[in-house]
């Protein structure tokens, strides 16, 4: 078996890269907005919405300080209400609440261009008649 070597170099250029991820619903913070009864979430794109708190059952009849600290977790995709003990998705929120169809498209997008990758990438276009 023959051996040979690589440079630094050429090793960078073969190196597997990860892909992008699709754009996602990461919450950078969240606290309770007692002015506005609701959950107010800042994304790490800098996009806040605030949630009334009747949308939320597992939070509707909760007191103010019960909800006077919510974490953030699992790298943004989670909020957690420790006196609570409940826990909510961030994506879900958004998606089921505001009616948000653009992770839904990225990801639907993705999943094509791979199907296309497995094929052998994308159809070649055919010359006009």
């Amino acid at each position: 078996m023959a051996q040979f070597e690589i440079t630094e170099a050429e090793f960078a250029k073969r190196e597997i890269r990860p892909r992008k991820s699709p754009p996602a619903f990461v919450a950078e913070s969240a606290v309770y907005d007692a002015k506005a009864n609701g959950i107010a979430v800042r994304l790490t794109n800098g996009v806040s919405a605030i949630f009334p708190l009747s949308i939320l059952p597992e939070v509707a009849g909760a007191r103010a300080e019960d909800l006077g600290r919510i974490v953030v977790e699992g790298r943004g995709y989670g909020l957690h209400v420790p006196a609570l003990d409940v826990d909510i998705s961030v994506p879900q929120l958004f998606e089921d609440y505001l009616g948000s169809t653009a992770l839904t498209r990225a990801c639907k997008r993705l999943a094509a261009s791979q199907a296309n990758g497995h094929l052998g990438g994308r159809p070649k276009k055919r010359p006009a008649a």
